[in-house]
């Protein structure tokens, strides 16, 4: 089963899930703040660590961590955009966003920058 029964480990008070469930809450409100703050910095760190709680109490195929592996070794920051058909993630520059494009098409995945207005 894809989401590893994590709703029925949570009704059982499994403190693991629990303990997840709380911290993806507090990330989800503090990641909200830098971004109103235009502190990106914080964001690309709460942005892993929104994906490293994921990895505590999930079984994830290991071709979706490759993805967000060879994102996070360009220095970008990276997490599942949903269920883990794609990731999202910050960058440095034109020369990291290079190097996210280069290291992600090696897995056979695209880079798409979104254009915010």
């Amino acid at each position: 089963m894809f989401h590893n029964n994590i709703r029925g480990r949570f009704d059982q008070g499994d403190q693991a899930v629990v303990s997840a469930m709380q911290r993806f809450a507090s990330l989800a409100a503090r990641g909200r703040e830098a971004l109103v703050a235009g502190d990106f910095a914080t964001l690309g760190r709460l942005i892993d660590e929104n994906f490293d709680t994921r990895r505590s109490i999930y079984n994830l195929p290991r071709w979706q961590i490759a993805m967000v592996e060879a994102a996070r070794a360009t220095g970008a920051s990276a997490k599942f955009a949903g269920s883990g058909g794609a990731i999202i993630g910050t960058y440095d520059g034109a020369d990291m966003l290079e190097a996210l494009r280069t290291s992600l098409a090696a897995l056979g995945c695209r880079v798409i920058k979104p254009q915010v207005v």
